[in-house]
Order: C-alpha cells, then sequence, then structure tokens
C-alpha cells in the first residue's frame, strides 16, 4: 500500500479530501449527512465540508434533500468513477490487501474485484465479489479475507480458479466467466489484454 497511497497522496493533495473520496467511493449506497461523514472521518467539520463542496462543484458528490438536512452520495453517473473506483481499491480495504500482498498469494495471475463489491448492486450470474486466478495459496488468502471482512463489517464472497480451469471454461464459452468478463471490474492484478486474450 506504501507506495500506491503516495501516489495517491500526490495526486489529491489533501488528506481529508482522499478520506472524503474513500468513504463516498466504498460506501455507495448509504448517503450521509455532514455531520455524519465528520464522525466517520473523524476529521474537523470544516475541513469536511470545504472538500465535500469541492466534490459537489464538480458533480462527483450529490445529494438529496430530507427535511432540513442534505444527504451526500458519490455519483454513479460521474465520467471518471471507474477509474476513481479502480485507484482506491487498488490502495486501501481488501483491494489494497491483495495487490500489496500478491507475492505471499502464490502466482496469482488475475486478481478481480467485480462491480457487485465495488458499487454494491448485485449482478445477475454474478454473485461473488472477488475472483482470483491462478495458483493461489488458499490459506494466506483466507486470513487476508478474513480480516477484511471484520473492517467491513460484512462478508465477502469469493471463487479462486486455476489458470488452466479459467481458460477451459473461457473456451467453453461459460456463463459465469463471460459475465465476470463483461463486467465493470477492477482489475487488480493482470492485465485486461491478457484476461480477455
Amino acid at each position: 500500500m506504501g507506495n500506491l497511497l503516495k501516489s495517491l497522496q500526490q495526486l489529491f493533495i489533501s488528506k481529508v479530501r482522499i478520506k472524503v473520496l474513500k468513504y463516498f467511493l466504498f460506501n455507495p449506497d448509504t448517503p450521509i449527512h455532514l455531520r455524519g461523514a465528520v464522525r466517520e472521518l473523524k476529521e474537523e467539520i470544516n475541513a469536511v465540508r470545504r472538500e465535500i463542496a469541492r466534490l459537489e462543484e464538480i458533480k462527483l458528490i450529490i445529494y438529496e434533500s430530507r427535511g432540513n438536512r442534505k444527504y451526500y452520495s458519490i455519483n454513479p453517473d460521474f465520467p471518471f468513477i471507474t477509474d476513481l473506483l479502480g485507484m482506491f481499491h487498488k490502495t486501501f480495504g481488501i483491494g489494497g490487501m491483495l495487490v500489496e500482498n500478491a507475492e505471499k498469494l502464490g502466482e496469482v495471475q488475475f486478481a478481480i474485484l467485480t462491480s457487485s463489491f465495488t458499487t454494491r448492486k448485485k449482478i445477475a450470474g454474478l454473485n461473488v465479489d472477488l475472483v482470483l486466478i491462478g495458483q493461489i495459496n488458499l490459506d494466506y488468502l483466507g486470513k487476508l479475507v478474513e480480516d477484511a471482512e471484520k473492517k467491513l463489517g460484512r462478508e465477502i464472497n469469493y471463487t479462486v480458479l486455476k489458470g488452466s480451469e479459467f481458460i477451459l471454461r473461457k473456451k467453453r464459452r461459460d456463463a459465469f466467466i463471460i459475465e465476470l468478463l463483461m463486467d465493470d471490474k477492477i482489475l487488480l492484478v493482470g492485465k485486461n489484454e491478457d484476461l480477455l486474450a
């Protein structure tokens, strides 16, 4: 996580902005009001208000009024949403843990977070959050997933395939594999052109 976090800190100068983006990107289905965001982020109200206002100005964060409060959430139609999701999921959470520990996981050809994990919208036929392809150390993966589940407070459904099984199922046009390839996934390890080849 060290190098990727440094990259984000260089791209996004404000540490509060990074925290705000991370919160909203990782909680796409949970609108929150300003004071709730301040409690979650453990930052001063003026700093949080300023960063939310900046992100609202570019329409990355949107709001809905409920009574006299504004409830903020991420705008799923923002033009760079997939890119931002990729950057933040490769740096934090289970994605960051997998990127940082890829060598300890064995021979990982591909590590994929599905859109059902990143957007919390379940996709028919793809009821899995994480897919790993290669020769994977299942015990170590289990520990990483368990740690991430504790931090998230929810279960992470994952599937592990050997490289040969993935190739065979892709040749047979297996419904799960086709759905995975067509998904708005985040490729944590591996190259998209190799995945699709």
